[in-house]
C-alpha cells in the first residue's frame, strides 16, 4: 500500500494540533524563556497543593486494584484468543516493558536523589537521613504498577475486544458511548498526544545534559547546548532505526540496554569497593520501606508542616500519570497472550528489582563516599547547584572511572532510544483512525513521530529555568493524566463485566 492510501486513514487532527501546539509551546521556549517560566509557575502552586490528594489517591488506588485483578476471577482472562500464547518470552517483553517505562534519568536520580532528600528536614525527622533517602527511592521508582494496570485495560480493548481504534478515547467508550466518536474524543486524544510529548521531553531535558558532562570528561567534548542538541539527534537516530524494525526492532535493542545496564550496576557493585555496605544498608532499607509502605502511601501532610510531599510525592505521581498516558498503549501491545495476572505480577517481577536494584548500588554507592568522607558531595552539590558535576565525581572515585563513564554514557543513550522508540510507535497508532490488532502503522508516520518528539526537548535546552519548568509541566500535565487513567479503568471493569456475562450467555 503506498502512503498516499495510507493517508486516507489517518486522523489528520490527532497528528496536527498536538504538532502545531507544540511549534507554538517550542516558540514561547525559545523567545520568551523568563516569560514562559513565570506562566508554569502561576499555575504549578494550583495543582501541586490544591490537587495533592488527587495525585496521592489515584496512585493508591491503581496499587490496590493491581493486587485485585491478579488475584480475583479477572486475572485468568487471557489478554488474547483463548488458549493463545505470550507473543513473547518472558525475557524479551519484560525488557521492552522495562524499558519503555525507564529512561535513563533512572541512572541519574539513582546517583543524586539522595542529595536532596538528605538535607530535607522531613526526611531528617524520620531519623538517618541516608536510610530514609532511599526509602522514598525505592517507592517513587518501583510503581510499575500505574502502568501495567492501565496497559492491562488496553490490552484487554486490542486483543479481547478486537477494537480498530487504538486510542484513549476508545479504551473509555464503555463509559462515554458515542461521545468517543465526536468533539470529546477528539480533546481527548489529542490531550493524550501532548501528555506523552511533554512527557518525552522531561525524561529527555534532565538526562542528556548528563551525557554531554560524561564526554567532556572522557573526550573534552565541550558540554554546551551544540552538543546536547547533537546527542538529541544521535538518540533520535538509533531509536528512528530501531523503529523501522518495529516490534523487533524495539526488543533487540531493549535486550541491548538491559544488559548494558546490568554491566554498568556490576561494574559499580563489584569493584566500588562497598559491596558490604551497600547490601546491608539495602536490606535495612527494604525493612523500612515495607514497615512504612501505606504511610509514604497516604501522608499527605494536611497542615502543611514541610513543602517534601508537594515537592517530592505530589511531583513524582504526577510525573508517572502523565508517563501513565504514555507507557502503557505499549504495554498493551506487547502482552498479547498472557492473562492479566501474568501480565500484572509478571510486569511487577520484572521491572521493581530492576529499579530497586539500580537505587540499592548507585544511590548507596554514592552515599558511601559522603559517609566515609571521600568526598563531600552534598556540599559541591550545595555550592555549584548542578547534580551533572556530582556525577562525574562519582564517578572518578571508580576503578578505570574512564571504562565506567564509556559504559554510563552507553546506557544512557540505550534507555533514552529504548523509551523513545516505543513511544513513537505508540503515537504512530494514535494517529489512525481506525487500525486492527493486524495491521502496524506506516514506516512514515512512525518516522515523522520520532522526530516530533525530539522537537521539545530542543526547545526546552535553550529555556531558562529548564528545571522548574520541567516539574511545572509535570505536574500540570498529571492532573487531567489522573482522571483520564480513572476513566479507563472504570471503563475496563464496565467492559470485562459485559464480555463475561456475554460468555456466560454463548
Amino acid at each position: 500500500m503506498n502512503f498516499k492510501e495510507e493517508s486516507k486513514k489517518l486522523d489528520l487532527p490527532i497528528i496536527i494540533v498536538p504538532f502545531a501546539l507544540i511549534l507554538l509551546i517550542c516558540l514561547f521556549l525559545f523567545l520568551r524563556p523568563n516569560e514562559t517560566n513565570e506562566f508554569f509557575t502561576i499555575l504549578n502552586p494550583f495543582f501541586r497543593d490544591k490537587m495533592s490528594l488527587v495525585y496521592l489517591f489515584v496512585s493508591f488506588a491503581l496499587f490496590l486494584i493491581a493486587i485485585f485483578l491478579s488475584f480475583s476471577k479477572y486475572g485468568n482472562i487471557v489478554l488474547g484468543k483463548p488458549g493463545e500464547k505470550p507473543a513473547f518470552s518472558f525475557w524479551g517483553w519484560g525488557a521492552m516493558m522495562f524499558c519503555c517505562g525507564m529512561a535513563a534519568d533512572i541512572l541519574y536520580y539513582g546517583f543524586t536523589e539522595w542529595l536532596n532528600y538528605s538535607q530535607e528536614a522531613y526526611i531528617i525527622s524520620k531519623g538517618n537521613p541516608f536510610d530514609f533517602s532511599n526509602v522514598y527511592s525505592f517507592f517513587f521508582w518501583a510503581n510499575f504498577w500505574e502502568y501495567l494496570v492501565v496497559g492491562t485495560c488496553f490490552a484487554f480493548m486490542m486483543h479481547v475486544r478486537n477494537r480498530s481504534k487504538q486510542k484513549y478515547s476508545e479504551a473509555i467508550r464503555p463509559l462515554i458511548g458515542k461521545y468517543a466518536d465526536g468533539v470529546i474524543g477528539k480533546i481527548i486524544d489529542i490531550f493524550a498526544t501532548m501528555a506523552i510529548i511533554a512527557a518525552v521531553a522531561c525524561s529527555l531535558t534532565f538526562t542528556v545534559p548528563v551525557i554531554t558532562v560524561c564526554l567532556n570528561s572522557l573526550f573534552g567534548i565541550p558540554a554546551n547546548h551544540i552538543t546536547t542538541i547533537v546527542l538529541l539527534i544521535l538518540i533520535c537516530v538509533i531509536y528512528s532505526i530501531s523503529l523501522a524494525n518495529g516490534l523487533r526492532g524495539i526488543k533487540f535493542l531493549s535486550s541491548i540496554c538491559i544488559y548494558v545496564f546490568l554491566v554498568f550496576i556490576l561494574y559499580v557493585f563489584l569493584l566500588g569497593g562497598q559491596a558490604q555496605f551497600i547490601l546491608e544498608n539495602t536490606f535495612k532499607q527494604i525493612g523500612l520501606l515495607c514497615h512504612n509502605l501505606f504511610l509514604i502511601f497516604t501522608d499527605i501532610d494536611p497542615t502543611r508542616q514541610s513543602t517534601f510531599v508537594q515537592d517530592y510525592c505530589v511531583f513524582y505521581n504526577a510525573f508517572w500519570l502523565t508517563w501513565a498516558i504514555t507507557v502503557p498503549f505499549f504495554i498493551g501491545v506487547i502482552s498479547r497472550g498472557r492473562t492479566i495476572r501474568q501480565t500484572i505480577l509478571g510486569g511487577l517481577a520484572f521491572a521493581m528489582p530492576g529499579s530497586v536494584l539500580c537505587f540499592s548500588v548507585l544511590s548507596n554507592y554514592s552515599e558511601s563516599i559522603q559517609i566515609f568522607n571521600k568526598i563531600d558531595l552534598i556540599n559541591i552539590y550545595n555550592t555549584t547547584g548542578n547534580a551533572y558535576n556530582v556525577i562525574s565525581e562519582i564517578i572518578n572515585t571508580l576503578p578505570f572511572p574512564k571504562v565506567a563513564l564509556l559504559i554510563l554514557i552507553i546506557s544512557m543513550i540505550c534507555f533514552n532510544a529504548t523509551s523513545f522508540d516505543s513511544i513513537s510507535l505508540t503515537c504512530s497508532y494514535y494517529s489512525y483512525k481506525n487500525l486492527s490488532n493486524d495491521e502496524a502503522p506506516h514506516s512514515f508516520i512512525k518516522q515523522l513521530w520520532a522526530i516530533l518528539l525530539i522537537l521539545f526537548p530542543v526547545a526546552l535546552i535553550f529555556s531558562e529555568g529548564t528545571a522548574n519548568n520541567l516539574q511545572n509541566v509535570a505536574v500540570i500535565f498529571g492532573f487531567p493524566g489522573a482522571i483520564l487513567v480513572m476513566l479507563v479503568v472504570i471503563s475496563f471493569f464496565k467492559d470485562v463485566n459485559n464480555y463475561q456475562k456475554e460468555k456466560q450467555c454463548e
